[in-house]
């Protein structure tokens, strides 16, 4: 068959990796390379140059299998990581590493103060308590904000540490992670075991930068790999479904697969069915700047209070996430300079220190979300048209690998050793 895939991401690629082999493919994006969050920029220092991630950084074998057998089948090399998380609030000055005593209490006078003292309780309590409210049942339906109300959580739980934890793990805005369902929240802690102290999965990083798959990955068929090419329309006619480029050039396929953000793939398709588009439409996306850097003023004042995922607290709340990542620490990177990934917070940047800008779109999960990707099925080869990505899962690499698999399982295709 001819078949079309729209996006290199993950997904896109795990794809036309599994399915080149026995059909036609024709693979197409917008941008200038290879990879969508899989963007690893090469730094120059004196005469070596540092791969630094911006985008995938890290994953584990636990969570992650799909990943990970893709990853063997490639020969693809990692390295174990740090995944430590610090909280530093503009508004009051407070910060904390949740490491370990030390870097908990990085501020001495924490100990004193019953309000921090409050929130560790409760940390402690949603820990205990979220795995049997999962056994129990929980309606997909009920918000972060009013299971935390419901369940009496203290402001400064809420505040300091639920809010910015999964601000920081979605690339969210606090305003919209308070509206994401807590069902969907709790189901993914405790599968990545970080309702626990003991017995966590150990993350790891890919040697050199996850832009070291792109290759492999790619190997047998990057010739028919179109970069610079926008695809606007996606029409069914006739038991085929045709492309528009930008330029204006109709191509036609006996299918396609869209490996692109759910809003993208839903403006893109033109003839869409009623229930395609009630389905597409459940999953929303927040527009993130990735700023590559080496000013250290946006992590914690306090040295102890260094993390790999840095999250900021702003003064006033802002419409977007304010989290920074330490990518010495993620990925092993040993220099003087410290190389930093910031989300947003341009503004507080040394602008001198920028590196480099990346723009980055990140799926906004809601009520509702549960029962459309249950369905998953329904949007795989639908009239010639199959739909793929990590907005079916958590929105992480391991989702874009699994919705990839699924649409070749329609194919009777699968991932080979």
């Amino acid at each position: 068959m001819k078949i079309a895939i729209v996006g290199t991401g993950i997904s896109g690629l795990t794809a036309a990796y599994v399915l080149h082999r026995e059909h036609d493919l024709h693979v197409f994006d917008a941008n200038n390379y290879i990879g969508g969050h899989t963007n690893t920029i090469l730094v120059k220092e004196g005469k070596k140059e540092i791969p630094v991630d911006t985008g995938f950084i890290v994953f584990n074998k636990k969570n992650y299998p799909n990943l990970c057998r893709l990853f063997d089948v490639l020969n693809i090399e990692s390295r174990k990581s740090d995944m430590s998380f610090s909280v530093h609030c503009e508004k009051t000055s407070l910060e904390y590493n949740g490491s370990d005593i030390n870097r908990v209490f990085s501020q001495r006078r924490n100990i004193l103060n019953l309000e921090f003292w409050r929130m560790l309780k409760d940390i402690m309590r949603f820990n205990d308590e979220s795995p049997v409210l999962l056994r129990n049942g929980i309606d997909d339906k009920i918000t972060v904000a009013e299971f935390a109300k419901q369940n009496k959580y203290s402001e400064k739980f809420i505040e300091y540490y639920l809010i910015p934890l999964g601000a920081s793990l979605w690339s969210s805005p606090a305003g919209h992670f308070r509206s994401f369902p807590i069902k969907f929240v709790l189901e993914f802690l405790d599968n990545h075991c970080m309702l626990q102290v003991n017995d966590r999965p150990q993350w790891r990083t890919v040697i050199g930068g996850s832009c070291k798959y792109i290759e492999p990955l790619t190997k047998g068929y990057s010739e028919k790999i179109h970069l610079n090419k926008s695809v606007v329309s996606v029409t069914r006619k006739n038991n085929q479904v045709e492309l528009m480029l930008s330029s204006g050039i109709t191509e036609l396929f006996d299918e396609v697969i869209l490996a692109t953000h759910a809003d993208t793939s839903r403006q893109l398709v033109k003839n869409i069915e009623p229930e395609e588009n009630n389905m597409l439409e459940i999953f929303k996306y927040q527009y993130n700047e990735a700023i590559l850097h080496t000013d250290t003023c946006i992590l914690p004042d306090n040295k102890r209070a260094w993390a790999s995922w840095n999250y900021r607290i702003p003064a006033t709340e802002k419409d977007y996430a304010s989290v920074s990542y330490n990518m010495n620490m993620l990925q092993g990177i040993e220099s003087e300079k410290i190389y930093n990934v910031s989300l947003n917070q341009s503004e507080q940047i040394d602008q001198d220190k920028i590196i480099r800008r990346i723009h980055y779109y990140h799926p906004i999960f809601q009520p509702g979300r549960d029962l459309v990707q249950s369905q998953h099925e329904k949007l795989i080869r639908r009239r010639g048209i199959s739909y793929c990505g990590a907005y079916w899962g958590y929105g992480f690499h391991e989702d874009g690998v699994r919705s990839a698999l699924a649409v070749c399982a329609s194919y009777n295709q699968t991932l080979t050793v």
